[in-house]
């Protein structure tokens, strides 16, 4: 409980003045269920054994070939196994369910709302069980959300009026709309294949005519150490794009030279941004 308390998770306090015990502090009251706004599915996911294990490999991922650490040890992409093993996707979605419920409060009823006034349409790429779609549309009946996904995390979910699922895959079509969000879907990539969704994120604007010009990103991106004002937010950043990500570079922006280079700066495309 100690070592709790000094990490923040909960507080020290006294009842009746003399007896001692432990209350809960702002972070630990997100980790209680069925309470609005719970991250308990995120914590689950990330300090399951399933996604702590690669770390125990690194000295094979450093003298390896591999470009992610995932790959060491999984033999495969990140996405790759999530499609192969849908109870681990399943909860991996919960947890992404949960982050957006409370980062969609700040997005889209708060700081970034006028982000989507006036968009007639948007594209949640990689949108999963679309939680963050959903809160839009009920947001902003007018705009009509698609999710895109692939087939296992889209099947048999309600639809509304205006919002939709489309059962795909980002690196072969992205349909034409307004906007194009994409939340923590290049966390997960090599520049590589970044850069392949990007351009199809391109020829989707391209096929909307005049109105396909709003780009959307939510995601993490590195930054110079200098930049941040405690260690403590980078060191967790870093550590959590080691296994599906493998970049260990803090001076490297990479996610924003792949959206340059595919977005050159003649298309006229403008970028909203959060994360």
């Amino acid at each position: 409980m100690r070592l709790l308390v000094h990490s923040g998770c909960f507080k020290k306090t006294k009842v009746n003045g003399e007896e001692e015990a432990y209350g809960l502090t702002a972070a630990s009251t997100l980790l209680i269920k069925d309470k609005p706004y719970c991250l308990s599915p995120t914590v689950s996911v990330f300090v399951d054994p399933f996604f702590v294990a690669p770390f125990q490999s690194l000295s094979s991922w450093f003298k390896g070939t591999e470009i992610t650490l995932w790959e060491t040890v999984h033999g495969i992409k990140f996405w790759e196994f999530m499609n192969q093993n849908p109870a681990i996707n399943q909860r991996f979605n919960e947890a992404m369910a949960s982050d957006s419920e409370i980062m969609t409060t700040f997005v889209v009823k708060s700081e970034c709302k006028q982000i989507f006034e006036g968009l007639g349409s948007l594209v949640d790429v990689g949108g999963g069980n679309g939680t963050f779609s959903r809160i839009i549309s009920e947001a902003f009946p007018g705009i009509k959300c698609t999710v895109l996904d692939l087939p296992h995390a889209v099947a048999n979910l309600p639809e509304a009026d205006n919002l939709k699922y489309i059962a795909g895959d980002m690196f072969r079509f992205i349909p034409p709309a307004d906007a194009f969000l994409f939340k923590l879907v290049f966390h997960g990539l090599g520049d590589e294949d970044g850069l392949k969704i990007l351009k199809k994120r391109r020829e989707a604007i391209a096929s909307n005519g005049e109105r396909g010009k709003e780009i959307g990103l939510v995601d993490d991106v590195l930054v110079d150490e200098q930049d941040i004002p405690a260690p403590a937010p980078l060191d967790t950043r870093l550590l959590q794009d080691i296994p599906a990500r493998g970049t260990l570079l803090p001076d490297v922006c990479s996610s924003l030279l792949v959206f340059v280079e595919a977005y050159p700066t003649n298309t006229g495309a403008p970028v909203s941004g959060v994360g």
